[in-house]
């Protein structure tokens, strides 16, 4: 509802504000409207992300964007999975050295090559890949067509305050600067990477502070000549400059209309310690140049040119009142291992569920506090290992021989007998490899990116059982249907159709159930407690007499329930509760915890209640 103010200002209500317009705040508008949620997002840029930013969408993101219906689209407008498989490190782009325009390292990447078979086990959604700069615009497509009027970008938030009954911003009209909004809102979901929310919150952020500038160059240029692989997600050049020091830039084709070593655009990434000397952007294309070895009359148009601040930290609360903080905005870390994007949308999407079934009268306020309790350790890990990462990634430099300091003629000799013939070439190279192999808990962390778990949230009922032990690299990833786990991933067949386990859902905002060959007695308990809560389950039997089949046993296998059992899965595909064998009240049992996963503690009325 709009109005005006007696002091002339706009005045909107709304039941969820969203500060920020990039993938998070994006996400969580889509997500809020397909559950029946009105929202207000205001961003303060005129419009989407101009630089290609963040490109790889992992496996589990693109569970949460087949889940709201965008899946398809971003695959169609991404890179086809031919062109985006693999990591390649290279010791130039040009040069006539001999051991310039040779190739380090090559690996395959986020579920290519190798790891296909790996990954494809584990999820039904294969890795995305497409920049910032693309996906954002057709994100933002989908949150207009289910929420036309409700995106206002050039919009910038001045003041927010809060009271018992919600919270009042005040909004700026940049485009016309005396025009202000005034909304009305229960929550506000801050996506806006740190920039406002938070520090008018006075939120703290946790961790090492910034270490490293990160330079970014969108350019346009035909570098087909100087890439080996057609496949390449990333190429990774670091190149020994005429002062005998190793200098690295990643190389990332970014498409659109062609992939793979022909895109015509491409993102050009480098870093370097804080503090240094300012430097304009003349100087910084000579140097990326120079880096890469490109001959004087090669031609590379420079698009953009942006700049910002690498830390490895977290924001102290995830919530603060009636105010969410998601993305950036609660965690910031380097882009090594492709995990801010991924770990932002996936807040986003674990947000979304609990505020629509608070707001919807379903769920108690515990169910929004276990947003920080489960998203904060997450955030953790994944900056932990992300600055990690980023160090790892140049730890190969120790196996070239080359050291920093040393004579230039020292270091050109070493590269030199890195790429000779006979036996000390040959030990190099394979010392190479191995330090190269550890670099795998960047490209192959599938057990990082789906193996976390929830079970200490509070909204999970623990079923005695004990979680598989974490791969410390976090590259296996061993699926289990224990409480606070994602679903696992497993085929089955629904009449004449094939559909994952994590395509059960028949709407956003549903719980999933999913019991054994022995499913009446928990159908029928399901059947009467959406009657009675007013919470869609979406039920299934799985097994003989079931709508489901487990035709390879997969599910059977991974369940680790018998076929008196049952998985009860809340909307956001994670696993609220489990039933390991045959139960004395099917009903009673489904309904304690489903009040848990809510949020909503015993039932008042139930023995454990009083």
């Amino acid at each position: 509802m709009t109005t005006v103010d007696a002091s002339g200002a706009t005045e909107r209500r709304v039941s969820v504000l969203i500060v920020g317009g990039g993938g998070s705040g994006l996400t969580a508008s889509i997500a809020l409207s397909d559950l029946g949620i009105d929202s207000l997002l205001v961003e303060r840029h005129p419009s989407t992300s101009l630089q290609p930013k963040a490109h790889i969408l992992n496996a589990r993101t693109m569970e949460v964007f087949a889940h709201h219906g965008v899946a398809e689209d971003i695959y169609r407008e991404g890179a086809p999975a031919e062109n985006c498989g693999a990591m390649v490190w290279l010791s130039s782009l040009g040069g006539d050295e001999p051991y310039d325009r040779k190739v380090l390292y090559r690996t395959a990447a986020y579920g290519g090559g190798e790891l296909a078979e790996r990954y494809a086990a584990a999820s039904a959604q294969p890795h995305a890949n497409l920049g910032q700069r693309w996906l954002e615009p057709l994100l933002r497509r989908h949150a207009e067509r289910r929420a036309p009027g409700s995106l206002l970008f050039h919009h910038e938030l001045l003041e927010l305050h809060e009271d018992a009954e919600g919270v009042t911003a005040l909004v700026r009209d940049r485009a016309n600067g005396d025009r202000l909004l005034r909304v009305r809102a229960s929550y506000v979901v801050a996506a806006d990477g740190g920039k406002t929310v938070g520090r008018l919150r006075g939120i703290p952020m946790e961790g090492t502070p910034t270490f490293l500038e990160w330079i970014n160059l969108h350019v346009r240029s035909d570098f087909s000549p100087f890439i080996p692989y057609d496949d390449a997600v990333v190429n990774r050049v670091s190149s020994l400059s005429d002062d005998g020091t190793l200098e690295h830039c990643g190389v990332v084709p970014m498409g659109p209309d062609q992939w793979g070593r022909h895109s015509p655009e491409w993102t050009l990434m480098f870093s370097r310690p804080p503090g240094s000397e300012d430097q304009d952007d003349e100087t910084t294309v000579k140097m990326v140049r120079r880096t890469l070895k490109l001959p004087d009359d090669h031609a590379m148009e420079v698009r953009s040119i942006s700049r910002w601040p690498v830390e490895g930290t977290v924001a102290r609360d995830f919530r603060s009142g009636r105010v969410f903080l998601v993305g950036d905005a609660a965690h910031r870390h380097p882009p090594s291992g492709a995990l801010g994007l991924n770990t932002g949308i996936q807040d986003a999407h674990n947000l979304a569920w609990k505020l629509a079934a608070v707001l919807g009268g379903t769920a108690g306020d515990d169910l929004l506090d276990s947003y920080g309790r489960e998203r904060r350790p997450v955030a953790l890990r994944v900056v932990e290992r992300a600055v990690y990462s980023l160090f790892n990634q140049i730890a190969f430099t120790a196996a070239t021989g080359v050291v920093h300091g040393a004579r230039p003629e020292w270091n050109r000799a070493q590269m030199t007998a890195l790429f000779a013939d006979g036996p000390d070439g040959e030990t190099r190279r394979t010392v190479l490899r191995e330090y190269f192999d550890t670099n795998r808990i960047t490209t192959a962390h599938l057990g990082l990116e789906m193996g976390y778990a929830y079970a200490d949230g509070g909204c999970v009922t623990p079923d005695g059982t004990v979680l598989p032990p974490a791969d410390p690299l976090g590259l296996e990833y061993r699926q289990t249907a224990r409480p606070g786990s994602r679903l696992p991933h497993a085929w089955l067949r629904h009449g004449g159709q094939r559909v994952s386990t994590h395509q059960l859902h028949r709407t956003a905002g549903s719980f999933l159930l999913l019991a054994g060959a022995r499913s009446a007695d928990w159908l029928e308990a399901a059947r009467g407690l959406a009657n009675v809560s007013g919470v869609r389950i979406d039920a299934y039997g799985v097994g003989e007499g079931g709508e489901l089949r487990d035709e390879d046993g997969v599910w059977t296998r991974l369940r680790g329930h018998d076929d008196d059992g049952v998985v009860l899965v809340r909307p956001d595909g994670f696993v609220a509760a489990r039933t390991l064998t045959r139960c004395a009240d099917p009903a009673a049992t489904l309904r304690d915890t489903l009040r848990t996963a809510l949020g909503l503690g015993p039932d008042p009325t139930s023995a454990e209640g009083r």
